[in-house]
Parts: C-alpha cells; sequence; structure tokens
C-alpha cells in the first residue's frame, strides 16, 4: 500500500513540473542578433523645412554625444550615388560604439532629386547660394545669398545643431575623392585611406581647380572654419562598393574626430 501511494506522489509532482513548463512566459530572447535588430532603427525623422514645391527635407539626429557630426546626403539632384544609402547608413551609425553625436540631413534638395537635375525647381544651384564671402549673385546662384528654402534650411541646421565637423555627399566624373575646406586635412586622409580599402582609386584632391562662390565648402570651411569634407563618388556608379567606401570612411572619420577630442582634452 505505501508503496502504491510513493509512486502515485511522485507522478504528481512530475505533472506539476511539466504543467508549470507548459504555462510559464516563454524567456525573451537576448542573442546578439535580435538585440542588433532591434537597436538599428533610427529615431523617426523629423521634417526641418519643405522644398520650394513642398518636399520634407528630413533629418534625423541619430546619436547625441560630442564632438558633433553632420552628414548630408545630397545637394545636386543627379548625383545620389552616396546618398542612396544614407538610410542605411543611419541605421548602422545608430549602433556604432562611437561617442561621437551624429546628425543626418537625407536629402537638401529633393526637388532636384525628384527630377534628376544639379539645381532645385527654381534653376538655382543651392551649393552656389550660401552666404558665403565669396557669393556672386547670378541667375544660377540666386538673386542673393540664402535665396532659397532649401539653403535656409541648411542654415539654420549648421546654426542649430553646430557641427565640429560636416561630410556632404557629392558625386563627379572624375571620382572618387575626398575634397576639403578649413582644418580637415586628417580628416580626408582618414576617409580616403579608409575608402581606397574598398576601391583604391579613393584619392585626396584639396583643390576642385575652379571657382566655387557661394558654395557650403566656401561658407563652412573657409568662412567659419569649421572642417568640411566633400566626398565625390565617381558618377553614375551607384555601386555596393561605393556603399562599402561610405560606411569605412564614416567610421574612419568618426575615429580620427575621437581622437582629436582626446588630444584637445589632454591640453
Amino acid at each position: 500500500m505505501f508503496i502504491r501511494f510513493a509512486i502515485f506522489c511522485l507522478m504528481l509532482l512530475v505533472f506539476g513540473v511539466l504543467l508549470g513548463g507548459c504555462t510559464s512566459t516563454p524567456a525573451r530572447r537576448t542573442d546578439a542578433s535580435s538585440a542588433v535588430a532591434l537597436e538599428a532603427v533610427p529615431p523617426p525623422d523629423r521634417h526641418v523645412v519643405a522644398s520650394v514645391k513642398g518636399r520634407p527635407i528630413r533629418a534625423v539626429t541619430v546619436r547625441s554625444g560630442s564632438p558633433r557630426l553632420l552628414i548630408i546626403g545630397g545637394i545636386h539632384g543627379d548625383e545620389r550615388e552616396g546618398g542612396r544609402w544614407i538610410d542605411e547608413l543611419a541605421a548602422k551609425l545608430a549602433v556604432s560604439p562611437t561617442t561621437v553625436g551624429v546628425r543626418i540631413i537625407a536629402d537638401i534638395n529633393p526637388d532636384g532629386t525628384a527630377a534628376n537635375t544639379r539645381t532645385n525647381s527654381q534653376g538655382v544651384d543651392l551649393n552656389r547660394n550660401f552666404p558665403s564671402r565669396n557669393f556672386k549673385p547670378s541667375a544660377v546662384r540666386g538673386k542673393s545669398a540664402g535665396s532659397e528654402p532649401e539653403t535656409a534650411a541648411l542654415i539654420n541646421e549648421l546654426n542649430t545643431y553646430k557641427p565640429d565637423v560636416v561630410i556632404v555627399l557629392h558625386s563627379a566624373g572624375s571620382g572618387p575623392f575626398v575634397n576639403y575646406d578649413g582644418p580637415a586635412a586628417d580628416l580626408a586622409a582618414a576617409f580616403a585611406t579608409a575608402a581606397a580599402s574598398e576601391d583604391p582609386r579613393w584619392r585626396i584632391m584639396a583643390q576642385m581647380g575652379y571657382p566655387t562662390p557661394g558654395s557650403l565648402g566656401s561658407f563652412v570651411g573657409v568662412d567659419r572654419s569649421i572642417p568640411i569634407l566633400t566626398i565625390e563618388f565617381a558618377r553614375g556608379r551607384e555601386s555596393v562598393s561605393a556603399r562599402d567606401a561610405l560606411f569605412t570612411g564614416t567610421d574612419a572619420v568618426l575615429r580620427a574626430m575621437s581622437d582629436r577630442q582626446r588630444v584637445a582634452t589632454k591640453r
């Protein structure tokens, strides 16, 4: 009798354990892949202004920190070789271990991008419309500096975000190369060297070889002495190598900015 009772109790115990296992809450996945997938989504886009035709200009602060980097995905509508990867770059930077703050403007010229034109919808080259000391009014540069809403939006971003470094994406038939203005030689070298590991054609071109009145480089780098890199991808080559060069080059700039910060802190 005692043996049968003991067996019955043991069966109840086993049944209770099994039942508890079936009704318990499943363990939350904590593997690295799921964590990265959740964290890789950057904060929601914020519309900073609308273009002449009412298209939103998307901007997002990917991460806070210091020093601050502002990345502009495009300013000429027919130069999207690098800008096509800007959302993917934002997601990548959202999970970067860097302490550098990063803000991204996806495209300052959405009307030009929609029409595949260098200029905005009013025929103004936005990269000749900034209030730099060398600005000269004309039909293509604008009747006055900062006359276009897209240019005004970017000026406002510069004044509000106060970046320590600016990167703007372009493309050229002679690309790929890195042009720079202001105290940015080391940053340009960092980007070009890293990008060359993806495509050996990448190099530094300190001078464009022609005047650029009213350009963003003149306004930011020359007049304000803020380091700015003009990244010129190879025109017409929207390749995976361009994406990889953008990612590795940007990572190198972030490291160089951190190195600058450490040196400045030790002084």
